[in-house]
Parts: structure tokens; sequence; C-alpha cells
């Protein structure tokens, strides 16, 4: 005859049930807080990674397809609000529009004739057909800020395709250009559902100026969870220069930049992932003496931190 199991028994395997079902809740929610800590990570890398270069692209091309006797300055630093820097950029080329995109190096036979272009083959580029020119002389010169593609004298040229703005005036004195600005911002009325309490650094791209004489573009977000973000120059012979501070830089011509501004250095302190209340951020916000401000929340310190230094050496600042 088969013997029952006593209620001690039952009670026993219940016991360890419970216990092995505790475990496996507890293991499996402490697994799955970690994929969410490192999906949201990863989520703000891969944007991260995709807004730097474009940023890079940015300014690596300041100047490109402006002439040396344009006033304004290629790249220009100023103050911006609480949140400190305003990185403004000035290009025909806006790497998010491909009208803007190439170059041409053209014969003239004489005012007014269709350009022959030299350089490079048809078979490779050709200038766009709904597309304005900017013509520079060799010597860096603008001939022509805001043309169709017909030639403005007799000669050779650079060419340079511009979106045309119509009326408006442009953004450079002698020339249409873009102005691409990084800036931090954050909106009272719709701030990030991300990173609500922090920044977005966002791009503003703007080629014409509105009637009231400001920028027409509207800024785009770029990377999200920005904590800070500041930029250093080297300047002549010095290294790591505050723009916004440094005398030479601050009274600099376009001329003096093209010929002492050697390398763009961009720094961001990004928020990643979740709030740990089980980790505390011990790293270090200081680089090359550049100090990245954490927030002042209390639970600041309860997330992950990553300093971001991107240096980028004009390529295009020819006098």
């Amino acid at each position: 005859m088969r013997r029952g199991f006593s209620l001690l028994e039952l009670f026993i395997v219940l016991g360890i049930t419970v216990f092995v079902l505790s475990a496996i809740y507890f293991g499996y929610t402490y697994l799955f807080k970690g994929f969410l800590q490192r999906s949201s990570e990863s989520t703000v890398q891969i944007q991260s990674m995709v807004g730097l270069e474009i940023l890079r692209q940015d300014v690596e091309h300041a100047g490109y397809g402006i002439g040396v006797n344009e006033p304004s300055l290629p790249i220009e630093t100023v103050a911006y609000g609480a949140s400190g820097y305003d990185l403004i950029i000035r290009s025909t080329y806006d790497i998010t529009n491909d009208l803007t995109r190439g170059w041409a190096l053209v014969n003239c036979a004489a005012s007014g004739s269709a350009p022959t272009q030299l350089a490079p083959p048809l078979s490779e580029w050709v200038f766009p057909s709904s597309a304005k020119a900017v013509f520079l002389n060799l010597q860096g010169d603008v001939v022509a800020g805001n043309s169709d593609y017909v030639c403005p004298d007799t000669g050779y040229y650079l060419t340079y395709p511009i979106p045309d703005i119509g009326s408006a005036a442009p953004i450079c004195s002698t020339e249409v250009c873009a102005q691409i600005e990084y800036y931090l911002y954050r909106s009272p009325t719709s701030p990030n559902p991300v990173c609500p309490d922090l920044y977005t650094l966002g791009r503003k791209v703007s080629w014409k100026l509105t009637s009231t004489g400001k920028p027409s573009g509207r800024v785009r977000p770029m990377i999200d969870c920005v904590a800070d973000f500041q930029v250093r120059y080297d300047w002549g012979n010095s290294t790591y220069v505050d723009p916004l501070t440094d005398p030479a830089v601050k009274s600099a011509t376009a001329l003096d930049e093209r010929k002492n501004l050697k390398l763009v250095h961009i720094y961001l302190l990004i928020r990643e992932g979740k709030k740990d209340p089980n980790y505390t951020f011990t790293g270090s916000t200081t680089i090359d003496g550049v100090t990245l401000r954490l927030p002042s929340t209390p639970d600041a310190i309860h997330y992950h931190w990553k300093v971001v230094k991107l240096t980028v050496q004009p390529m295009n600042l020819v006098h």
C-alpha cells in the first residue's frame, strides 16, 4: 500500500518551490534591469556616434566655399545663455543637403557664357541644374556670391553649388553661405522624454536672414542627455584656449583666424542609461584643464556619465 505525503512534507516542498521561484524572479528582474540599462546606454551611444560624425564633418568643412575676402568668420564661438557655448560654422556645404555637395574648376570664355568644367570629370560629378552658384577666383576671392551657373567674367574659377534663397538677405556679407550652429537647448514646454532634466545638443542650419535680421533656420536635435558642452581652440602657438575669453580670438578677423586656428576641441558630458541607485559615479569630468559640469541634483551621482572629446582640424581655412 502506497503512503501519501504528510502535511509536513507538503509544507517543505511548498517552501522549496517558493524559494526557487523567488530566486528565479529576483534573478530575472536583476537581469532585466541590467538589460534596460544597457539598452538605454546603447541607444544614447549610437545617437552620439552619428551626431559626433556630423559635427566632425561640419567643423572640418568650415570655410569651404567661403571667399578669403568674406569678413564673416569661418568658425565662431559665442556665449549662449546659461548653457554656455554656441559653436558657429560657415560653409557652402551642408552634409544634410545633397544639393550642396561638390565643387568644380571651370574655364570661362566670356561673361555670361556657359562654364566649361575642367575638374572633376563630368563622369564623376555634374553641377546641379537646380542650384545657384558661388564663384571664387583662383586667389580665393568671391567674384559672384549668388549667381546662376553662368560665367561672371573671363578666366578660371572655382564654383560651389548653393540653394536658391530668392530675394532674402544671405547670412554672409559677400556670398550665400550656410551658418551651422551647435548649442545646448531644453524646451520648457516639450522636454526631452529620455532626459527631461538635461539638455539636447542641437544643430541649426540657416542660409538666409529673416525680415528681422535673424538666422532663419530651425534647430534639430543631434545628441540627447547632455549635461555640458564646451569648446577650445589651438590658436597660434597656444593650445586649449577658451574662445569666449581669449583676447586674440575675441578680436580676430577672418584672415587672423585663417592664419592662426589650428585645431578645434569639442567636449561633451553625456549621461548614459537609467538611474541606478546601487551605482555611484566617481569618475573625473576634467580633461585638458576643462571641467565639465555635472548637474547639481543629488541623484546625478547615480547615473553613468561619459566625457567625450572631439578634436578636429578645419581643412578649408586657406589664406
